[in-house]
């Protein structure tokens, strides 16, 4: 109970860059599940002015002005997804690879994501 309190109290956004990668994991999960491996590598991931990440379908994504933007085909990791994708091998290790990599240039493009703990 105290959570739900807590998380209706406090102010929105990611708070952790471990809570940005969490989220960053449940958008990558659920786009595979709904469009599939090659879809999710033809779109982007951007970090918002709340430092949510969301996936748009199209190279250059929809947000106003995101703090960072990052095509996810062009990722660490990206290929290798693809070809488990393919082989129907399970995804979560590479999942986790490309949420590395999205991390990384997350950090390298936006300053207020670099300061979150």
């Amino acid at each position: 109970m105290r959570k739900l309190v807590m998380r209706l109290l406090a102010a929105p956004g990611m708070r952790t860059q471990h809570g940005v990668a969490e989220r960053a994991a449940h958008v990558i999960d659920k786009v595979i599940f709904d469009m599939g491996v090659e879809r999710l590598l033809q779109g982007t991931m951007q970090l918002d002015w709340r430092l949510r990440p969301s996936f748009h379908g199209c190279p250059e994504g929809a947000a106003r002005a995101p703090l960072a933007t990052v095509a996810l085909g062009r990722l660490d990791g990206a290929a290798a997804l693809c070809a488990a994708g393919e082989r129907g091998a399970p995804l979560q290790p590479y999942t986790r690879a490309v949420v590395d990599a999205l991390l990384r240039e997350f950090r390298a493009q936006s300053p207020q994501f670099r300061t979150l703990p």
